[in-house]
Order: structure tokens, then C-alpha cells, then sequence
């Protein structure tokens, strides 16, 4: 016998012959497994294909995005990485980040159901307006996107704005009247966004069971006696919320719309 080699595969000593070719394994155990790993290498490694790319479905994971982060965390390498393809592959579809903002503004306001209308035009009104709020509660990186003399011009939003003005038109109003009423009410809401993003949708102050030391003492009666007789009964309402706010301000709103237009809504 010549001397003793190692298996090729598991290690253990592997007696030789006198004659013949030198054994690689020791066993034909051995054998078939090392074959098998051999086998197993050359198997390519199957790695999940990334979804196929399409305008809906990176505007819907860029929503996604920045409903979570917000806009400032939302950029076409992170929303790249969110969908496992290159960056580069993103700007074959939107080509910069403005069109990606508009793209998703209108499937936001898209997949928003519309309002039932009102019986009249303050209904009608009144149900844009807490729509409108609602999307904002919804998706609130929309509001830097909206609140702007030129928010993304799109389907969804001009439906809206179609809604709003036939409803108005029982007042009879110019053009610039029209436009005026509808900015009041969308501005409404989203100057109460902008506060309940801002708050964490709580008002400030409610709920508090005493008025903080630095308020109390801007509450001097001698000098605003207005202010201290409101707080003296302490903080605001606690049940007070956003929602009856809106509704509140906006009927506010709309009965000073229907003085100054009255012979529209007699």
C-alpha cells in the first residue's frame, strides 16, 4: 500500500494502493457528495426579478415615502433604493423631481373620493373644503405642494375646482368673485393644516389643565384686559378639535358670502 492521502472532500485519511490511479476520495460516499456540490455551483443563483417599473407604481411608492418621511426625506436615490432599481431608471419616466411631485398630487387627489353634493351651494362648498382638509390630514406633504399661486395643474384638481364653481353659480358671480370664494375656503384649510401638521393635530393650549406661567403673565388685566377675561376661566376647551373648527370657520366663511351676494341666494 502506498502511503495514505486525504479526501478531497471530507478530510478523513484515505488509504492508497500499490497500483493504480491515486484516490481522491474515501469513500464513494464522498464521491457523490462532493459531485453534488460541484454540481450545485454551477447552478446560477435565481434572484427575485424587481417588480416591472411603471408611472403608477413609482408615483404610488414615492406617496408611500413621503407620507412617512415627508418631502425632505423623499429623493429619486431613496425612492430608488425603496424600489430596488438603479436611480437611473427613475428618470426614464419622470425626468425630474417636479414632474414626480405632480405625478403624485394627482393620484393622491385621484384616489380621493369625491364629495356627495350638497343641497345647495354652502353644502356643496362645505363638502370641498373638509375634503380638501382631509387630504391634507391624509398625505400632509401635500400642502407645500398645493399652497402655492401655481400648484400642479391636473385632471383631479381642475374636477375639483368644476364642483366648486358650478356650485357657486347660483350666486351669479364674476370670474374674479368666483375665484375669490374658492381661495377663501381652500385657504381656510389649509391654514388649519399647516397648524395641525405643525401641533401634531392637537390645538395648542387644549387640554391643559392651567395656563403656562408665560402665558399668565401676558395676561396682565391692566394692560389687556380683553385677553385676560377670555382666559380666566382657563385654557381653551379641551373637546374643541380641528374638525369642528373647519366646519365652525367655514360657516363663518360662507354666511359673510351669502350677505355680501344676497341676491344670489334669495
Amino acid at each position: 500500500m502506498r502511503k495514505s492521502t486525504s479526501c478531497a472532500h471530507c478530510g478523513a485519511d484515505t488509504a492508497q494502493a500499490d497500483r493504480g490511479r491515486t484516490r481522491r476520495y474515501c469513500s464513494r460516499s464522498c464521491q457523490a457528495r462532493a459531485y453534488r456540490a460541484r454540481r450545485d455551483r454551477r447552478i446560477p443563483v435565481r434572484r427575485p426579478r424587481p417588480a416591472r417599473l411603471t408611472p403608477v407604481h413609482i408615483a404610488t411608492t414615492a406617496i408611500d415615502v413621503a407620507d412617512r418621511d415627508g418631502l425632505d426625506g423623499l429623493t429619486m436615490r431613496r425612492l430608488a433604493r425603496e424600489l430596488g432599481v438603479a436611480t437611473a431608471a427613475l428618470y426614464r419616466h419622470y425626468p425630474d423631481r417636479d414632474t414626480l411631485l405632480s405625478a403624485m398630487t394627482e393620484l393622491a387627489m385621484e384616489r380621493t373620493p369625491p364629495p356627495a353634493p350638497g343641497p345647495d351651494w354652502r353644502g356643496t362648498l362645505t363638502a370641498e373644503t373638509v375634503t380638501e382638509w382631509r387630504l391634507y390630514q391624509r398625505h400632509p406633504w401635500l400642502l407645500s405642494v398645493l399652497a402655492r399661486t401655481r400648484p400642479p395643474a391636473g385632471p383631479a384638481l381642475f374636477d375639483s375646482l368644476e364642483r366648486s364653481f358650478t356650485a357657486l353659480g347660483e350666486l351669479e358671480l364674476t370670474g374674479t368673485e368666483l375665484l375669490t370664494v374658492y381661495l377663501a375656503c381652500s385657504g381656510l384649510a389649509q391654514g388649519l393644516a399647516l397648524m395641525w401638521n405643525a401641533d401634531h393635530g392637537a390645538l395648542p393650549g387644549a387640554g391643559a389643565a392651567t395656563i403656562p406661567a408665560e402665558i399668565a403673565e401676558l395676561l396682565d388685566p391692566r394692560l389687556r384686559p380683553t385677553l385676560h377675561r377670555m382666559f380666566d376661566a382657563g385654557p381653551p376647551d379641551p373637546a374643541l378639535s380641528f374638525d369642528e373648527l373647519l366646519t365652525a370657520a367655514v360657516g363663518l366663511l360662507l354666511d359673510g358670502v351669502a350677505v355680501r351676494y344676497r341676491s344670489g341666494t334669495e
